[in-house]
């Protein structure tokens, strides 16, 4: 297949490129600096400011599938008007740009999305079945616009799949920045701890996208989190027994908020969300369901 990825050199797109190669895929990537990524991931690479660009025509001739990952970082300072200006931009736009580029020889758009779509409160199970009311916040407009984008991509009898993501665990993320602080005995819960984390190992983001992308039966939205969500405490409890260390030190959500102003939402808002598509009508099998056993993998790795 021969398959273009926005956002390879990311958290998620380092790993799904060298998944797709080892499955002898014809891999091409748009990046904002070509010639860094095409030495850094040894394929070819093509240069394309989604702002000011159109995307090239060479990177998408004769291509089979595209996966978008492309996005500015969520967690990367304070949300002023500017910022989340280019947060909406860098999914919204950039998703239009593709869309209106697809070849006739495309078969599938894979896009990214978020679990931000949901509203993020209280203890409520959430899934695909649920309906974005009219009045959304910011992340949810972010993900509805990002969803209706790629969607549009159907009107020329593509399939098109949008993946909201929950949190990510693997050598990069939230992960990453959370254990020099447990590490050194000073982690704990955030606010008050009983936010849900609909957490995934990054081998099982890795393998939906690949579901996506060469699986015909997969189309529209699809909630890749692990079936089993926990608190933020419980997380906090989990990760300090993995590195032996104490978890006594709690972040309170008003050193969050001013800090991070309308961003905290991230660690403050509770998702608990089910990956019912997933599992009832591909039957996907998670190889980490278990948030120790995530946790116990990567840090095994990490050694």
């Amino acid at each position: 297949m021969n398959i273009l990825i926005t956002g390879a050199t990311g958290f998620i797109g380092r790993q799904l490129v060298r998944r797709l190669q080892q499955d002898h895929h014809n891999i091409r990537v748009l990046s904002r600096n070509g010639m860094r990524a095409s030495e850094a991931m040894g394929l070819t690479a093509y240069e394309w400011d989604y702002a000011t660009q159109d995307v090239p025509e060479e990177a998408v001739r004769d291509c089979q599938i595209i996966i978008n990952l492309m996005g500015e970082n969520l967690g990367a300072g304070r949300w002023t008007n500017a910022r989340k200006h280019e947060i909406y931009a860098s999914r919204i736009l950039s998703t239009r740009k593709l869309v209106a580029a697809a070849p006739d020889s495309l078969q599938a758009f894979v896009c990214g999305s978020a679990i931000g779509i949901y509203p993020g409160k209280n203890d409520d199970w959430y899934d695909e079945s649920y309906s974005v009311p009219g009045q959304l916040g910011f992340m949810q407009t972010i993900c509805h616009d990002w969803e209706t984008e790629a969607a549009s991509i159907e009107n020329r009898g593509v399939r098109r799949v949008s993946i909201r993501t929950g949190v990510v665990l693997g050598h990069g993320g939230m992960l990453q920045k959370l254990l020099p602080l447990f590490k050194i005995g000073l982690g704990g819960p955030i606010g008050n701890g009983r936010q849900w984390l609909p957490w995934i190992h990054i081998d099982d983001i890795v393998s939906v996208y690949i579901e996506a992308a060469l699986n015909a039966g997969y189309r529209g939205a699809i909630n890749a989190v692990s079936p089993n969500p926990v608190r933020y405490r419980e997380f906090a409890t989990a990760l300090g027994k993995v590195l032996h260390r104490p978890t006594f030190f709690p972040t309170p959500a008003i050193i969050l908020k001013l800090v991070l102003g309308e961003a905290a939402a991230l660690a403050l808002n509770s998702y608990r969300i089910a990956p019912s598509r997933l599992l009832e009508e591909y039957h996907y099998k998670f190889k980490f369901d278990d948030l120790t056993a995530a946790l116990t993998d990567l840090l095994d790795k990490d050694d």
